[in-house]
């Protein structure tokens, strides 16, 4: 009943200045939830949606680290912001699993609290990005989940990170790299179960456009990585974006500034019905 009562406060005359928190799945290891943050005033039709993936290597970081796409909320859009398993508890693909769990329920049960299943973007930071994207790539298009993309500096292609792994002491073979914990071992003796996790192995003409955000003093890898992305979507013949910012490394304000949010906010209106 606290809940009931909870969520039609918020879906009438002014959205709720916390958000609504609900349980979206309930796998071995415990409850995740959504954080379900609602335009404010009224709620008279469904609100599009960016369902929002944090970062932090896959093995920490929390759904209330929302600040590059909070402002949306400004513009009329809902952010459903998720928990997801991290490495500490389970290796991929309990991560990606998580996500199409979330996406499930946000198709199924959103409208019943503001969001409109039919209207999704999804998005991320960093692991977040890569899972966001994996996301949109890999569900099987009949369903047609998501209408877009909005990928920040994350990796796409697992495979080309494998060329700089190809001895044991490389780091990304050892048990602190965040890819090792990801996948279970040393990158390089997880060969097929990378390029199950890399968003580049499912592109065809059938997936949402994608728009890309890295900063040219972010690390080498992660500009390989956002480029290989771009790249690959085009030559599936998806409709791709790269806007690599001058002076920007591993996130930070340039990501949200006036320039980023005007081409946010173009993508968005040109990407969603």
């Amino acid at each position: 009943m606290k809940r009931l009562l909870l969520t039609l406060l918020c879906l009438t005359s002014l959205s709720c200045a916390e958000p609504l928190t609900l349980e979206y799945a309930s796998p071995d290891s415990g409850s995740l939830q959504i954080d379900i943050h609602l335009p404010a005033g009224g709620a008279d039709s469904l609100y599009p949606v960016i369902l929002w993936i944090h970062g932090g290597g896959w093995k920490q970081g929390s759904r209330e680290n929302m600040n590059l796409v909070a402002w949306l909320n400004d513009h009329g859009y809902a952010i459903a912001s998720i928990d997801y398993r991290l490495t500490d508890i389970a290796p991929f693909p309990a991560q990606l699993d998580d996500c199409r769990a979330a996406l499930k329920w946000v198709r199924e049960k959103g409208s019943q609290y503001g969001l409109d299943p039919s209207r999704v973007i999804v998005s991320g930071l960093s692991a977040g990005a890569h899972l966001a994207t994996l996301l949109a790539v890999s569900t099987p298009k009949e369903t047609k989940p998501v209408q877009g993309v909005i990928h920040f500096y994350g990796p796409s292609d697992f495979i080309q990170m494998s060329r700089y792994a190809r001895e044991p002491t490389d780091p990304l073979n050892l048990p602190d790299s965040n890819v090792f914990m990801l996948l279970g071992g040393p990158l390089m003796d997880r060969l097929e179960l990378a390029k199950e996790a890399s968003p580049v192995t499912y592109l065809d003409a059938e997936d949402p456009p994608c728009l890309i955000f890295v900063g040219d003093k972010d690390s080498l890898m992660t500009q390989r990585q956002c480029a290989r992305l771009h790249e690959a979507a085009l030559t599936a013949g998806i409709a791709s974006e790269l806007h690599v910012i001058p002076g920007a490394g591993h996130g930070g304000k340039p990501f949200s500034d006036s320039t980023r949010q005007k081409l946010i906010l173009n993508f968005l209106k040109t990407t969603l019905p």
